[in-house]
Formats: structure tokens, sequence, C-alpha cells
């Protein structure tokens, strides 16, 4: 018996509340509504999902061509990822990254939250280069950022996450600069506090856009210089270009800083965004440091005898079997990952364009100059909506809010969110965005033309607020 979408419906809605008020990501709580309890006419582009190669391509390409699971793959396998995956990972990201990654520097896990985690854990041991990190040290992040940041970073290894927050207005909008990250640095540390990690998404996630590469070289070169901090460059976008990018995706591992600081210098992905494949939970850490690769792979030195953390989310054999099926995959006799991949900033660079259009004639207001990227993403500034209200009464959303959003900014999601309009948008302040008012809106996370009529009712429901 298959299942189908609609054996994913629940059919105890009073036991789905139950779940769904124990998760307390907002992003995760949205989609678990959307898969169980939503009606069919709702739509969630809340959630950086991205379903534009699996519907073009890698459906037919791969999935139609997996033959049953092998006996070898119902075994326990490499907690990190096996040999075999480990070298085509390494042999994919070093086409991404424009330099040669080793094999021997690329680890799996369950997704990148783990391997956040697993390198937050990693750089609390002996032999990182750098004094051990310590609980309540903290992690320097520019926000807006993805929330899971904090549930990674802090959760376990008890770290704290800090915003360095981006103006929300001016010439510099949106827009990281070295003095900023410094001014925090050295706020945190007069303060009396320890900035130990910086983390970095490039692409940005919500804003989408590729850091520039003197922007990185000069960032870099200050935290080694002039920090104890180890930086995390989270890539997991590094493949969702668009074709109209004036500013290039330019690796952590091609900067001068990681020629000499490389044991410094991580880096994470994914094929969760690029490849879509968001429920596999597939992450990588790419890492030079020999405390971070103990962690991964485990040692039995008498002097730092630990474990591998990733056997507690493991990259396992159901995962190594399907993700080697897509590294091995051909189209018409090219390498379906090389077929995907340039294929891809096609099909997103039509997605954006559609919805761009839509939400310009709308006059929609969102963050974007020209020539820049934006990944999967629109940044919403809806800040003029806020306060207003709409004459008749909607229907609630059976979700529970984050704690300390703002009220009108809440508002606005679940009005949205309900009956008639049914769109989810992801609110700024999950995001740690200073300002209310702004909403992530992820344009892969449906075709194209169905993300254009989601629009077309968010401009109808807006125009009824006063």
């Amino acid at each position: 018996m298959t299942m189908t979408e609609n054996d994913l419906k629940l059919a105890a809605p009073d036991a789905a509340a139950d779940v769904l008020a124990g998760l307390t990501d907002f992003e995760q709580a949205l989609a678990f509504y959307h898969q169980h309890l939503a009606p069919d006419t709702a739509i969630n582009l809340s959630v950086a999902e991205n379903v534009l190669l699996y519907q073009q391509s890698m459906d037919a390409d791969v999935f139609k061509k997996i033959r049953l699971i092998p006996e070898r793959n119902i075994q326990y396998m490499a907690p990190a990822g096996i040999p075999q995956l480990r070298r085509q990972v390494a042999d994919l990201l070093g086409r991404a990254f424009g330099r040669t990654v080793a094999e021997n520097d690329v680890f799996g896990c369950a997704g990148v939250s783990s391997a956040l985690e697993c390198i937050a854990f990693g750089l609390m041991r002996k032999g990182t280069g750098t004094p051990a990190l310590k609980p309540k040290d903290e992690v320097l992040i520019p926000a807006p950022y993805w929330q899971g940041f904090n549930w990674s970073f802090e959760e376990r290894p008890k770290l704290k996450c800090v915003p360095v927050n981006l103006p929300t207005e001016g010439k510099d909008r949106y827009r990281l600069t070295l003095d900023r990250l410094i001014e925090t640095y050295e706020a945190r540390q007069k303060a009396g506090h320890r900035p130990r990690l910086l983390v970095l998404t490039n692409p940005h996630n919500p804003l989408g856009v590729n850091y520039d590469k003197k922007l990185l070289e000069e960032i870099y070169a200050w935290v080694m210089a002039y920090t104890d901090m180890h930086i995390i460059s989270d890539e997991i976008y590094c493949h969702s270009q668009l074709d109209t990018a004036k500013t290039p995706f330019t690796s952590a591992v091609t900067l001068r800083a990681y020629s000499g600081f490389a044991d410094r210098i991580h880096v994470v992905w994914g094929f969760a965004k690029d490849f879509g494949l968001s429920g596999f939970r597939t992450g990588f850490v790419v890492s030079k440091n020999p405390a971070v690769q103990r962690i991964m792979l485990g040692s039995n030195d008498p002097a730092e005898r630990t474990r591998q953390f990733p056997w507690f989310t493991p990259f396992d054999s159901l995962k190594t079997y399907v993700i080697g099926e897509l590294l091995s995959a051909h189209h018409n006799g090219e390498r379906y990952t090389t077929y995907a991949m340039k294929k891809y900033p096609g099909l997103l660079s039509d997605s954006f364009r559609a919805v761009k259009d839509a939400l310009d004639k709308a006059g929609i207001k969102y963050v974007h100059r020209d020539g820049d990227n934006s990944a999967m993403f629109f940044w919403l500034d809806l800040t003029e909506y806020l306060g207003r209200r709409a004459d008749h009464d909607h229907i609630e959303l059976p979700v529970i809010g984050p704690d300390g959003l703002d009220p009108d900014e809440e508002w606005l999601f679940r009005y949205l969110a309900a009956r008639p309009t049914e769109v989810s948008l992801l609110p700024g302040g999950v995001m740690y965005n200073p300002v209310p008012g702004f909403y992530r809106l992820c344009f892969t996370a449906r075709p194209a033309e169905e993300v254009v009529g989601a629009v077309q009712r968010m401009v109808k429901a807006l125009g009824k607020l006063k």
C-alpha cells in the first residue's frame, strides 16, 4: 500500500493539536500544520523548501529508477558517512566551492542542525588551536537569521547566540559591514562576555544575498588576526544563484585566511535546499580542525577519548543508499548532479521573476537590490500594514505563536494565514529581526504559479485592512 498526500492528514485533530503544541520552533510547527491539519487550499510559503528540481527532473532521473533497497543498506553503517559517500560529496562541493575539498575533511550527519552542534561540541574539546569553548560563550550571528541556530548552539552545547543587528533603514539597509561586526564584538567583550564563534550564512537566509568577496576577506582577516573566534560558514544555499546576480558566491575555503587558518574555519552544507531534499536530513561538516574531526570520527586517544557524535544523529544506511543513488545517477550521459546544478539557476530565476512581477504589480514592498542574489527568498516589508485591522473576523489558525513576537506582526501573520487567504509567511520576529513588520516568503516552496496565486490572495486580503 502506498502512502498518499491525503494519508499524511491526521484523522484525530485533537491528537494533532497536542503534537502541535509541543513544537516550539514556529517554522516546524507551520510545516506540521500544513502537512497534517491544513485544508488543501492553504499554502505554506514560510518554510525554506524547494520543489523545483524534483518536479523538473529528479523524480524521473533518480527516484523512479531506484531499486528495492539492497541488503547491505539495512545494516549499520559509519555514522559520519561511508568513504565512497564522503568522496562523492567532497567532489560535488569542490566543484561548487571552486577549490578542491579533501574527502578526509568531509563528514556526514543527520542534517545541518546536527552538523552545527557537532562543530560546537568539537570546539569545546582540547586541541582546537584556540582555548576550548565553554558553556555561555557567545555565537555572533548577523540578524535577521535562521532561528535554528539557537537550537543548534544553545540547547545542548549551552552556548549563547547574540544577534549582530543589521541596519533596517538608510544606505546600508540590511547590509553587513566589518565596522558593525567589530562594534558588536567589542561591546560584548566590554560587557564581560566571551564571543567565540562567528556564523555567516552565505548566501544569506532570509535576505538571500551573496556576501561580497572583499567584505569576506576583510572579516576573516580581522577575526583571525584580532580575536580567538572560529568562523562557521553555512553555505547550504551555495547553488541557489539567480542568473542576474552580479555578486558571485564566494566560499570560505577560497579566501586567503583559509590558507593560514583552516583549523579555525568550518563549512556546513546539505542536500536540503539546493537539491530540495529537506526531509532527508542530510548534513555535512567540512573541517580540518583535529578536535572537530575527532568528534566526527571518534578517538581512542587516552588523552581525549570520545565516541563519534554523529552516532546520535547518523548519516544512516537509508540516507547513504538514496543519496548514493542521486550522486551516481546520470541524465543523458551526464552526471545528474552536474546537470541539475546547471539547470537549477534557470528554474530558480524563472520562479523569482514570476513572483517578483506579481509583487511589483501589487505594490508589495520587499528588500532587494537589482544585481543581488535572492537564494530562495523574498524578505517582504509589510510595515505599512502593521496596526491595521479588517472589518470582519477571520478564522484563527491553530498554531501557537512564539513568545515575544510583536502583537501587530503576529496579528498580520495570522490574518494572512487564516481563511479565506490561507497563506503562511514566516514573521521576521521569529528570525530575530530587530524591527517588526518583515516576513520571509520562500518562492521555491511551491511551483511558481501557485506562489503567484498566493501573492494575489495576499494582495486582496491586505487591501481590506484599514
